[in-house]
């Protein structure tokens, strides 16, 4: 079983928000101890020196591209590193952390590869989504091959059915991928059919993009892999929970806050 996660709590929670970001550290910890994944992307997670309870560890957990932050974390008593870490910017202001791992296992050698990632809003502009496709492609070529890929993201794109429900998300001159679109457009996916994924779900944001739009209405937050069989996925922060997101938030401080993802494969070739 693996087990994957992200999630992004967004920088005015760290910021401007001293409740939420207590309420962030404490609620990350939790899952960590209760759901145990092997690897989660958090995004915007802004605590600087920030130590992971055991058994976990982390990369990329500072300002890898300009102000932003893409940290993932794993599981070190299950994972270890096969390759040098690669973090740095998928975009202007736009960060990513990647490696490649291996089962601490001696009858388990095949690499698998995750990324953490923090598209631009490419819902808006479809260069920005090609600029970004584009880095992390390059960034896996770094990494070399591996027998699966993971990648858990703040995609910043939603599909094309969730576009086409809104006239303004739809014409909003950007580009809407599916589950496999993207994972093709990384180069990662030449079936036809669907990849093992969490389904997309409306998890932003807490404060609405424009007047027309109401909270969590835009998809974008992902997890999907290239291999194994999904055995459950679900939906973390939901409710969103008073500390992120509220009436008094909203007006104060703008909280982006997103909802998470959480997925669960069999099957896996690592």
């Amino acid at each position: 079983m693996l087990t994957l996660a992200h999630w992004n709590p967004h920088w005015e929670c760290f910021v401007k928000e001293p409740a939420c970001a207590t309420g962030a550290t404490a609620a990350l910890e939790q899952i960590l101890g209760q759901s145990k994944p092997d690897f989660f992307s958090v995004i915007e997670f802004e605590v600087d020196g920030y130590v992971p309870p055991p058994p976990y560890a982390l990369i990329g957990n500072f300002q890898s591209c300009g102000h932003d932050w893409a940290t993932l974390i794993y599981n070190n008593a299950t994972w270890e590193l096969a390759s040098t870490p690669v973090v740095g910017c998928l975009a202007a202001g736009r960060s990513f952390a990647a490696a490649t791992f291996t089962r601490r296992a001696a009858d388990l050698s095949a690499e698998l590869a995750v990324v953490a990632a923090h598209f631009p809003q490419t819902q808006h502009n479809a260069s920005a989504y090609a600029e970004a496709t584009a880095s992390l492609r390059g960034a896996l070529q770094k990494l070399g091959p591996a027998a699966m890929t993971a990648v858990l993201a703040d995609t910043n794109t939603e599909s094309p059915a969730a576009a086409a429900a809104s006239a303004w998300h739809n014409t909003s001159g950007g580009v809407n991928r599916t589950n496999a679109e993207l994972l093709r457009d990384l180069g990662l996916w030449t079936s036809a059919a669907a990849p093992p994924a969490a389904k997309l779900f409306p998890g932003c944001c807490c404060t609405p993009f424009y007047a027309g739009d109401t909270p969590f209405s835009w998809e974008g937050d992902r997890v999907l892999a290239t291999a194994g069989n999904v055995d459950s996925e679900s939906t973390l922060f939901d409710p969103a929970p008073a500390w992120a997101c509220s009436d008094e938030l909203r007006n104060a401080t703008g909280s982006e806050f997103h909802k998470g993802v959480m997925l669960r494969l069999s099957g896996v070739p690592v």
